[in-house]
């Protein structure tokens, strides 16, 4: 069986079809594997450490891992490692919390899919509700992922610590740590990690 791009409530049983037909996305999806690189290459190969790059590319393994195991159909596969593989492309312009916001600019300036973007701008942590955006000098929206795809992304850039994939009893010792005065945000993790546990060792 296979699970359907798009918005998730629950895993495995509702990941509603892309509004999009095939066609769109094969023409969207080759324009982007032969833009990816370059992209890469302009922003981030150029522009950050070696460490950051070889972080993109351990996230976009994790991610394609659990897209694989969950059955995600191929046009969602193909979504989540471009979102993965672009994920952190803003780390060429600032390390700081705004590094999804300006890479999602980057990638909207240079025509990227609104698909794309929102994978970008949405995964950093297990997302930010507007007014923890706000906190952060960010512009004020909710950044909570939303698709499986945004989910997938999220989740392996956060088990995934520089280019060190932890486990699932490591990624919740970690979690429960770091936000232990923060139930809210711990309780965001958490449940991401439970959307998908299955397909994380």
């Amino acid at each position: 069986m296979k699970f359907k791009s798009g918005n998730s409530n629950s895993y495995p049983n509702s990941y509603p079809d892309s509004q999009n037909s095939d066609s769109d996305y094969s023409k969207l999806l080759e324009r982007n594997e032969d833009e990816i690189a370059e992209i890469l290459k302009k922003y981030i190969r150029k522009k950050v450490s070696k460490d950051v790059y070889e972080h993109i590319l351990v996230v976009t393994k994790v991610a394609t891992d659990i897209a694989e195991k969950i059955g995600l159909e191929n046009k969602g596969r193909k979504l989540v490692l471009a979102g993965a593989l672009l994920h952190d492309i803003g780390r060429g312009v600032t390390h700081g919390m705004d590094h999804a916001v300006e890479g999602a600019k980057i990638l909207r300036r240079d025509g990227f899919d609104e698909r794309i973007l929102r994978i970008v701008e949405r995964h950093i942590g297990a997302g930010l509700t507007a007014r923890e955006a706000k906190n952060f000098g960010l512009p004020e929206k909710d950044y909570i992922p939303e698709t499986v795809e945004e989910k997938i992304v999220a989740l392996a850039d956060n088990l995934v610590s520089n280019k060190r994939i932890l486990n699932k009893k490591e990624y919740i010792e970690t979690v429960k740590e770091k936000f232990s005065h923060q139930p809210e945000v711990m309780e965001r993790h958490l449940r991401l990690l439970k959307e998908f546990e299955d397909a994380i060792d």
